[in-house]
């Protein structure tokens, strides 16, 4: 072994000498520590708007206590007053964003019909979408590639180029010592700045200390292992280093880019999605539509939802806030299936997006990480479900005050219900994920050794 530490040594003098490599390893650094800061920053924002609504539903009562001194009609309660589903970051979350900060963690919510508030804030900036998000997850995910690249496309090459190989092969030494100690320096050097920076982002995240820390640093180890299997498979071609650099450029722009687009495009064609507007625009038409119909007609269909309600007062007059409410939750009523389709749809893409990651390592690592976090898609429907859940609470306490004709009183605003939901993480997915990235390092390496083996044989 005494060899192989000699070269380890002789590494590390080499990466020094070379200001190219360091300023590449400090700007990955750098970013990393960026990655952090964002992800840190834009997880305590949100927080701090969640905090803030209950701010501004205080600030909403206090201005409807005002506005109804005494006991008011429910129904003008129910129109005025909103209150806010929340969805709240998992501690994980300022190391892979995910879905956090395009999909509204948030929701305002009236007595109203719920199918368009619910969608009302879908609004996804494109820019951010195609730019992603500079987290922890982001560097490790797609920079680090190219760190690892950038110091290993010429570990075998750059021997014969200036023509030191023959002396070292004169040595005691064989061309696959050489070729593994050059990685293994290079190993030290990367999985011990990804393992910093991972250490440093969940000290400075809070992150709540769980298996998720075992999971996260293997899957950080393994893929960036599986980079550098990817560059031993190319050096075991012994090409140039500009036909390393160019192939392992190539491999980089088709894992990270190429494919996760046509895979997108695949999904979008396989698994299409319904429009939530048209779902929006039909609710709507059911709502304004219900101002049309006869007062008994619409009761009736709501009694069919509710029949506790049948026996109560007959609506008198040309309107009723009974009435009101009761042709809005036909609206909703109106479009179950297609709101359930929707989010299955989703859902269903997401599944086959799990299926085909398999194709693109980069694509299963962000996977993983997202679902650590519970800032994937998953979690973002489980939000709106938890929304709509929190929407028929509201119903339910409501329409005994309108449908038994009580009064609300300032004392009622602190009984009505408030929403919190938490992200949890996958780790089923995580796991699965964890199996596939295995999978894909054993067969590089595979590839790389049994080449290698060949390309000896067929010199020798």
């Amino acid at each position: 072994m005494k060899p192989f530490w000699i070269l380890i040594k002789y590494e590390w003098l080499n990466f020094r000498a070379y200001r190219g490599l360091v300023i590449l390893s400090t700007l990955a650094l750098v970013a990393g520590l960026y990655g952090i800061y964002y992800g840190t920053t834009e997880v305590e924002r949100q927080r701090e708007n969640i905090a803030g609504l209950e701010v501004l539903t205080q600030h909403n009562v206090a201005e409807m206590k005002t506005k109804y001194p005494s006991e008011a009609d429910a129904g003008d309660i129910g129109y005025y007053h909103s209150t806010f589903a929340v969805h709240h970051p998992d501690s994980w979350a300022s190391l892979s964003l995910g879905q956090r900060d395009v999909n509204p963690y948030y929701i305002k919510l009236r007595l109203l019909n719920l199918q368009s508030q619910l969608y009302d804030s879908e609004n996804i900036n494109p820019l951010k979408v195609l730019s992603g998000n500079f987290d922890l997850a982001f560097v490790l995910v797609y920079l680090f590639p190219l760190l690892i690249i950038g110091l290993c496309f010429n570990i075998l090459s750059i021997e014969k180029e200036q023509g030191t190989l023959p002396l070292l092969l004169s040595q005691p030494i064989s061309l696959p010592l050489i070729v593994g100690a050059k990685l293994t320096f290079r190993m030290m050097v990367v999985l011990g700045m990804a393992l910093l920076l991972s250490i440093v982002a969940m000290v400075w995240g809070a992150v709540v200390p769980d298996a998720r820390i075992a999971l996260w640093l293997g899957v950080v180890v393994l893929y960036c292992v599986f980079w550098f299997g990817m560059a031993f498979l190319v050096a075991a071609l012994q090409k140039n280093s500009a036909f390393n650099a160019v192939t392992l450029l190539g491999v980089w722009l088709l894992l990270t880019i190429i494919i996760p687009a046509l895979l997108n495009v695949y999904v979008s064609i396989r698994q299409p999605v319904p429009q939530a507007l048209a779902l929006t625009i039909k609710q709507r038409e059911v709502v304004h539509g219900g101002w049309d119909k006869p007062k008994r007609e619409t009761m009736e269909a709501f009694f069919v939802r509710y029949p506790q309600y049948r026996d109560t007062a007959e609506i008198q007059g040309r309107f009723a806030w009974k009435w009101y409410y009761a042709f809005h939750l036909l609206g909703d009523i109106a479009v179950e299936d297609l709101a359930k389709e929707y989010q299955s749809s989703l859902q269903a893409r997401h599944d086959l997006v799990q299926n085909l990651n398999v194709l693109s390592v980069p694509v299963n690592v962000q996977g993983i990480f997202n679902a650590m976090a519970g800032s994937d898609l998953p979690s973002y429907l489980q939000f709106l479900q938890s929304a709509t859940h929190y929407h028929d609470t509201l119903r339910e306490f409501y329409y005994p005050f309108l449908f038994k004709q009580v009064g609300f009183t300032h004392a009622d605003y602190a009984r009505e219900p408030r929403h919190s939901f938490t992200s949890t993480s996958d780790m089923p997915s995580a796991k699965n994920g964890l199996v596939k990235l295995l999978l894909s390092v054993l067969v590089v390496f595979a590839a790389g050794l049994l080449l290698f083996r060949w390309k000896e044989a067929s010199v020798k």
